[in-house]
C-alpha cells in the first residue's frame, strides 16, 4: 500500500521564485487518506442515480446527454445548443435551472457575446448540465422540480443514499456548492475505491455508460484545451478525467485511479502537477503539460518569462 504522494509546482521568474504550489497525490491502493470536497470531480458518480432510473424506466440517454450531464462546460455553442436541444426532447424548463447565471470559462465565446451585446445566462453555467440532468431525474420520480436542488426533494435524498452506499462510509457531510446543489465532504480513500467497487454492483452497466460517455465526448466535458479534456484526447488508455473547483482532479482507467489536490486551492497548481504526474506513468503524453506550461510561462509578447518545475 503506498503513501500519499506529494508534489511541488514552482514559478520562477528570470531565476528567481515567485510562487509555490503543493499538490498531493492519492492513489485507489493507498492506506492513507485525507477529507476533502470534490466538488464537480464527483460529477461521475453523481449522475449515476439518474441513469440507474432512467434505465428502470426504459429511457434511453445517449452517450451525449450523459457527458453533457456530468460536465463542467466551458459555455461554448456546442455545450448550450447541446443542452437546448435536450431540454426540448424531454419537456424541461430552462428557466426552473437554479444555478445562475455564468461568464463562459471560453474567453472566445464570452467576447463574442459582449461584442454582440448580448448577456450571459444559466445556459453558461459550467453546471447547467448537470441541473438540467436534476431537472430530468425529478420529472422521471414525478416530484415538485422547485426544490431538485435539496434535500427536501426526493432527487438529492436518493443521490445521498447512493454516496453513502458507494463510497462505503457514513461518515460523509455535505456543504453547499458554487452552483446551488449538496456538495459532498468525505474520505479521499473511500472517494477512489469506489471506481472498483461499482464495477461489482447493480450501477456496473451505468458506469460503464458514465466512463465511455467521457471518452468518446471529451470536448463535451470541458471545452476547448481544458485539462480534464485534453488529458481524455492525449492518453495512452481509455480514460475518464474530471476536474473540480479549489484545485482537484480526478483520473481513472477503471483499474488504476488518481486523485490530485491542491492544498491552496489553485487550479494553475493542479493541472500542472496532474499533467506532468500522468505523463511521467506513461497514462498521457506530453501534450496536457506542454499547453500548460506554455500558458503560464509566456507573456503578452509571446516570450518566456516564466520557468515551471513539477518535482
Amino acid at each position: 500500500m503506498s503513501k500519499i504522494k506529494k508534489l511541488k509546482v514552482q514559478l520562477n521568474r528570470d531565476g528567481s521564485l515567485e510562487s509555490t504550489h503543493f499538490v498531493n497525490v492519492y492513489k485507489n491502493d493507498q492506506n492513507e487518506y485525507d477529507y476533502f470536497f470534490p466538488r464537480s470531480a464527483v460529477k461521475p458518480f453523481q449522475l449515476i442515480p439518474l441513469l440507474y432510473e432512467a434505465q428502470n424506466q426504459n429511457i434511453l440517454l445517449t452517450s451525449e446527454e450523459i457527458a453533457i450531464f456530468s460536465s463542467s462546460h466551458s459555455g461554448q455553442e456546442i455545450h448550450t445548443e447541446l443542452i437546448k436541444t435536450i431540454a426540448k426532447k424531454y419537456d424541461l424548463d430552462l428557466e426552473r435551472l437554479v444555478c445562475g447565471k455564468q461568464r463562459p470559462f471560453h474567453e472566445p465565446t464570452a467576447d463574442k457575446l459582449l461584442q454582440n451585446n448580448k448577456e450571459y445566462t444559466k445556459l453558461h453555467h459550467n453546471c447547467s448540465g448537470k441541473h438540467l440532468a436534476m431537472l430530468l431525474f425529478s420529472k422521471i420520480l414525478n416530484e415538485d422540480n422547485k426544490i431538485y436542488h435539496t434535500f427536501k426533494s426526493k432527487t438529492q435524498s436518493i443521490v445521498k443514499e447512493f454516496f453513502q452506499f458507494i463510497f462505503t462510509d457514513n461518515d460523509i457531510g455535505f456543504g453547499t456548492d458554487g452552483c446551488g446543489l449538496p456538495a459532498i465532504h468525505l474520505r479521499t480513500d473511500s472517494f477512489l475505491k469506489a471506481v472498483n467497487k461499482i464495477k461489482t454492483t447493480e450501477y456496473s452497466n451505468n458506469w460503464s455508460d458514465m466512463f465511455n460517455s467521457y471518452h468518446t465526448n471529451p470536448l463535451l466535458i470541458g471545452g476547448e484545451n481544458r485539462t480534464d479534456t485534453n488529458i481524455i484526447l492525449n492518453s495512452s488508455k481509455t480514460v475518464l478525467a474530471k476536474s473540480g473547483a479549489e484545485g482537484v482532479l480526478f483520473v481513472t482507467n477503471n483499474d488504476e485511479s488518481y486523485l490530485f489536490k491542491c492544498i491552496d486551492g489553485s487550479k494553475r497548481g493542479v493541472d500542472l502537477a496532474a499533467t506532468k504526474y500522468l505523463n511521467k506513468i506513461g497514462m498521457v503524453n506530453e501534450k496536457p503539460f506542454q499547453y500548460l506550461s506554455n500558458l503560464y510561462s509566456l507573456n503578452t509578447q509571446n516570450t518566456k518569462a516564466v520557468t515551471i518545475t513539477v518535482s
